[in-house]
């Protein structure tokens, strides 16, 4: 069942999101990563409206997706997805002009700051915008590559695309300032999209619960015996070391098998390992 809540704040993220990139990025020729980045470059050179392309990049990746991403998420993420669409549509005709042009920083950090905020507010309520973010997902699925190696990869194609397509590096530096705000933005909001988190779980509920996170986040689960101290009583503890944009599905993943689980999710600096720095097959990710 979608909460009224989530999606209150996945649209509000989307309006965001799409006022930052219609009013500030688009009327000062910056650029973007992933989808958008593709999008943008479409625009630019062919005069399509940023609303329609977004649609017609994401249908096929939600068709395509379908039975890789959990429902939940695939939902949220349509409403993301389908919400920036509609912002971008009615913000077409409403003519605002903010008058920055002539300082690219102040548009980077604004830019940057409204962005962050929208993607920052849609991912905490555990959806997406689509694009590079489903991906990443297919990617990861079906190679021994990670979540963000896929999505830094494909960053990087789509900005040096921009840079051959348009010969225009100063700008595309600007956008690198811009995209470095808008991770930060993420990280204040949302407690990041991309990184790991360590996430202890004390319930008694472990087998279920790691089951559930094996068969529905797929990263890797460890239990571990301990015994309570007022109640003598032995369980199974579960760890496991996520990234950050599958937090809110965790938790939330929780939360229906126990809600009464005892949870400590801790920041993972660094994370050598199986998944992380080496694949299936126990070897080192080639660089």
């Amino acid at each position: 069942m979608l909460r009224a809540k989530n999606l209150f704040f996945i649209l509000v993220g989307a309006g965001l999101f799409s006022f930052g990139l219609y009013y500030l990025i688009i009327p000062n020729h910056l650029y973007e990563g992933g989808a958008t980045g593709i999008n943008l470059i479409l625009y630019y050179l062919f005069g399509i409206q940023p609303w329609l392309m977004n649609i017609l990049i994401n249908i096929p990746l939600f068709i395509i997706g379908w039975k890789i991403l959990g429902k939940r998420t695939l939902y949220y993420s349509l409403v993301g997805t389908l919400g920036v669409t509609a912002w971008l549509a009615i913000f077409e005709h409403i003519p605002i002009t903010i008058p920055l042009e002539n300082d690219l920083i102040l548009v980077a950090i604004l830019g940057g700051i409204l962005m962050g905020a929208g993607l920052g507010m849609i991912f905490k309520a555990g959806g997406t915008t689509g694009g590079s973010d489903i991906l990443a997902r297919i990617g990861h699925k079906y190679t021994s590559y990670t979540i963000g190696q896929i999505i830094l990869a494909f960053d990087i194609f789509v900005l040096t695309l921009t840079i051959l397509v348009f010969h225009d590096l100063r700008n595309v530096l600007y956008t690198l300032m811009m995209v470095t705000i808008v991770s930060r933005v993420i990280d204040f909001i949302s407690d990041g999209n991309y990184g790991s988190k360590g996430v202890m779980i004390v319930s008694e509920k472990s087998h279920e619960l790691a089951q559930a996170i094996d068969e529905n986040i797929e990263r890797g689960i460890t239990l571990i015996k301990a015994q309570g101290f007022y109640s003598r009583k032995e369980i199974d503890m579960v760890y496991s070391v996520i990234y950050k944009s599958q937090l809110q599905e965790m938790k939330e993943l929780i939360h229906r098998i126990d809600p009464h689980a005892f949870i400590t999710i801790t920041d993972a600096h660094e994370v050598l390992g199986e998944g992380f720095t080496l694949d299936s097959n126990k070897q080192p990710f080639e660089k």
